[in-house]
C-alpha cells in the first residue's frame, strides 16, 4: 500500500495511551532510555505501508511512559551498510544519547534475498542524530565460527561501572542454532567478542532476537525473543561479572496471550525495570483482514519484580494517575442458581468502555451450596456489541485461562485462541484487564501471567459482561480513563 493511499486517521480510532505510529507499520521497540529528563522510546517503522518495509528510527518522548510526543524519524536507511534498514538496537546516556543499531544491506547473490547484518553507532542530542563516520562497528568477521552473517543483529548495550560497554548480540549458529554472544568497548566505537553467552539448548526457537540482559533484585536476566516458535522467553540465573559468564537456573514464558514480541527494558531514575514491547508479532502482524492506516502498536509499559522464581509484569504505576469515574462493586454473588436453568451473562452499571483500567477479583461463594466445588467457570466477554465480543474465561478444575477473539471481528488474524494453565489458588482469580480501543491487555494474579492482543472491534462495542458457571462472588472496580491527567 502506497503512501498517498493511507487515509489519514482521528486520535478517536487510535489507542489513547499505547504508542502508535503517525502512520504506517510499527515493529520493535528501540533505544528505551531516559535521557535529558525525559523518557526516550524509538520504534522500528515504515511509513509508506502498512505492511514491513526497509525500517526506520520512528522517536517519541514522555515525561511518564503514558503520554508519548511523536519527535522526526531519528534514523533513515541512507548508507550503503544499511540499504535494507536500520533494525533493532538500544540507547545509553553517555554524555550525549548513543544508539547502537543493526545495519542490514541486501546480498545480491542470495538466493533467499537475506542482508548481511553488522552494528552501527549513532549519536544524538534528544531530538536530532548522527550516524558515526566509522560504520559499521562490528562485522561477521567478529563472530565465531560457524556463525550466520545474515542473522547477526539486535545489540543491547549498557555501561558498566568502570566506564566500559558491553554488549549482547542475537546470533544463530548454522548448525547449534541460536545463540547470544557478549561483546566489549573501551569506548563504544572498538569492539571485540568476548563469548558465547548462551545457546539454546532445547528451548523454543531457531533464532532469539531482541536480547535484553539486565539485574534485578539480585539476579540476572536475560530476555528474548523467539522465531520459529513465537514466544517471549525469560531466562533467569546468575552472572559472574569478573569471568563475564552467565549460569542460567530456570526459564518461562513471559507472554500467554497472541501478541507480545521484541521486549526492551530500562532503568528508571528511580530505579524500576520497566519492560515495553511491540504489540503484535512476526505470526499475526501481516496476517490480518482490515483496511486500516497504522499497523502496529506498543504494549504499556511493565514495572518488572520478582515472587518467587517468577518474574512478574504489572502495569506501570503511573497509568493510575488518568483513572477517573471509579465504579465499585463488593461481594457481588454470581450465578448460584443450580436447578433454575443455566444462568444469563449479566451487564453491571457502570461497567463498560473501551479506555479502562479495570481490576477483578472471583473467588468461591462458600456460603453456596457445595462452597468451593459450586464455581466451575468464570467468563468475561469485552469490547461487546451484538455481533462482536473478545472472550476471557476460566476453569479453576483445571486452572485453564483462555483469551478467545473468534469473534473480535474485522482485523482478527488465524490465530484467535490462547490458553495457559494458571496456579491454583483454590479458585481465587485476580485480574487487572486494560483496553485501550485496539487491545486488551490481562494480568493476572498480580502479572504472574500476562495475556494481550490486538483486536480492530469497532470502537462502539463498549460492553462487557460477566457469566458463572455455578456460584462465586466478585469484586469489581473499574475505571474510565482520562484524556490527560
Amino acid at each position: 500500500m502506497k503512501n498517498q493511499q493511507l487515509r489519514t486517521i482521528s486520535e478517536y480510532e487510535r489507542p489513547l495511551f499505547h504508542l502508535t505510529p503517525e502512520i504506517g507499520w510499527m515493529n520493535d521497540p528501540n533505544g528505551f532510555s531516559w535521557y535529558q529528563g525525559k523518557y526516550h522510546l524509538f520504534y522500528q517503522c515504515y511509513p509508506p505501508a502498512t505492511n514491513w518495509g526497509p525500517t526506520r528510527w520512528g522517536h517519541a518522548v514522555s515525561d511518564d511512559l503514558i503520554r508519548w510526543e511523536r519527535l522526526p524519524i531519528a534514523l533513515t536507511p541512507e548508507e550503503e551498510y544499511e540499504t535494507f534498514g536500520c533494525f533493532s538496537g538500544t540507547a545509553v546516556d553517555a554524555g550525549r544519547h548513543m544508539l547502537m543499531y543493526t545495519g542490514c544491506r541486501l546480498d545480491p547473490d542470495d538466493e533467499k534475498g537475506r542482508g548481511f547484518q553488522t552494528q552501527c553507532m549513532a549519536f544524538g542530542d534528544g531530538r536530532s542524530y548522527e550516524k558515526y563516520s566509522g560504520n559499521p562497528v562490528i562485522t561477521a568477521d567478529a563472530l565465531p565460527e560457524g556463525s550466520d552473517p545474515y542473522e547477526f543483529r539486535d545489540p543491547k548495550l549498557w555501561i558498566e561501572q568502570d566506564g566500559t560497554y558491553r554488549a549482547v548480540i542475537a546470533s544463530h549458529h548454522e548448525e547449534l542454532g541460536a545463540q547470544i554472544l557478549l561483546f566489549r568497548s573501551d569506548d563504544g566505537l572498538r569492539w571485540e567478542f568476548v563469548k558465547v553467552l548462551l545457546r539454546n539448548l532445547g528451548k523454543p526457537g531457531w533464532m532469539w532476537e531482541c536480547p535484553d540482559f539486565f539485574p534485578l533484585e539480585g539476579r540476572q536476566v536475560l530476555i528474548v525473543s523467539t522465531m520459529g516458535e513465537v514466544e517471549a522467553l525469560c531466562l533467569i540465573g546468575e552472572y559472574d561479572r569478573e569471568s563475564e559468564t552467565f549460569h542460567e537456573i530456570t526459564w518461562h514464558n513471559m507472554e500467554q496471550g497472541f501478541d507480545f514480541y521484541g521486549g526492551e527494558t530500562m532503568l528508571a531514575p528511580d530505579g524500576r525495570r520497566i519492560l515495553i514491547g511491540w504489540m503484535q508479532n512476526p505470526a499475526t502482524s501481516e496476517n490480518r483482514d482490515i483496511d486500516f492506516p497504522i499497523n502496529g502498536q506498543m504494549s504499556i509499559p511493565r514495572e518488572l519484580y520478582f515472587r518467587g522464581d517468577r518474574l512478574m509484569q504489572r502495569p506501570v504505576r503511573e497509568l493510575a494517575e488518568y483513572r477517573e469515574d471509579e465504579v465499585i462493586y463488593r461481594n457481588l454473588k454470581l450465578g448460584g442458581n443450580s436447578g433454575a436453568g443455566e444462568p444469563e451473562d449479566i451487564h453491571l452499571d457502570g461497567i463498560c468502555g473501551r479506555t479502562v483500567d479495570m481490576e477483578i477479583s472471583i473467588r468461591p461463594d462458600e456460603d453456596a451450596e457445595g462452597g468451593q466445588d459450586t464455581y466451575r467457570l468464570f467468563r468475561m466477554r469485552f469490547a461487546k456489541d451484538e455481533e462482536h465480543y473478545t472472550e476471557f474465561t476460566y476453569e479453576p478444575q483445571t486452572s485453564v485461562a483462555t483469551l478467545d477473539r473468534s469473534y473480535s471481528g474485522p482485523g482478527r488474524t488465524k490465530l484467535v485462541r490462547k490458553q495457559t494453565k494458571i496456579r491454583d489458588r483454590n479458585g481465587q482469580l485476580d485480574i487487572r484487564l486494560i483496553l485501550d480501543r485496539l487491545s486488551a491487555e490481562l494480568f493476572i494474579n498480580d502479572g504472574e501471567h500476562v495475556m494481550s492482543a490486538v483486536i480492530y472491534t469497532d470502537r462502539h462495542a463498549e460492553d462487557i459482561t460477566f457469566y458463572v458457571d455455578g456460584a462465586a462472588v466478585m469484586d469489581i472496580a473499574k475505571y474510565r480513563m482520562k484524556e490527560n491527567k
